[in-house]
């Protein structure tokens, strides 16, 4: 069965938002601490890593659709996680409404935005959808990393075991 890069691209969104919803459910059990405090890796705490995914994620978005870029979201902007899982379930609704009205033809179209620092660019909008996955599965091996070394890892977050889920489901 032939499948579009739109449909690709929708399959491979939903294997970055299973993985994403393991990580928010094993976060969960962190401690206030644990979920707040600095760790080795580039980002410092498990909060600022989220709130950066998200606003990443609500970035690539806005540049989708060709809106401004005002700044990113900020880790202060978060009580818990339970704020950013709302805050994902919004952007996730939008992104998924966007992805629903693409077809291939849009997403071989170039884009221009401004990044936040003032620099302009321009990107195929598949790239940035790649981009958007890509950067997600970054931040989530690092937050895998971290939750194991908290004593709660999210297991195996495998390309297999979310094809094996979709079709149990």
């Amino acid at each position: 069965m032939a499948t579009t890069l739109r449909d690709q691209l929708v399959n491979l969104y939903d294997f970055t938002c299973w993985g994403r919803d393991i990580l928010l459910d094993k976060v969960a059990a962190l401690s206030l601490e644990q979920f707040e405090q600095d760790t080795r890796f580039p980002l410092n705490s498990v909060k600022e890593t989220l709130v950066h995914m998200l606003s990443a994620d609500w970035a690539y978005h806005k540049r989708l659709v060709g809106e401004p870029v005002p700044g990113g979201l900020k880790a202060d902007d978060f009580a818990d996680v339970q704020a950013i899982r709302d805050a994902w379930a919004v952007e996730e609704g939008l992104m998924r409404a966007y992805l629903d009205g693409a077809d291939d033809e849009t997403l071989a179209q170039v884009v221009k935005f401004t990044n936040s620092r003032g620099e302009e660019f321009e990107r195929v909008r598949q790239d940035i959808l790649f981009q958007l996955l890509f950067h997600g599965a970054q931040h989530r091996a690092e937050l895998a990393q971290i939750l194991t070394e908290y004593g709660h890892s999210p297991g195996d977050l495998d390309y297999a075991l979310y094809v094996r889920d979709k079709h149990a489901a």
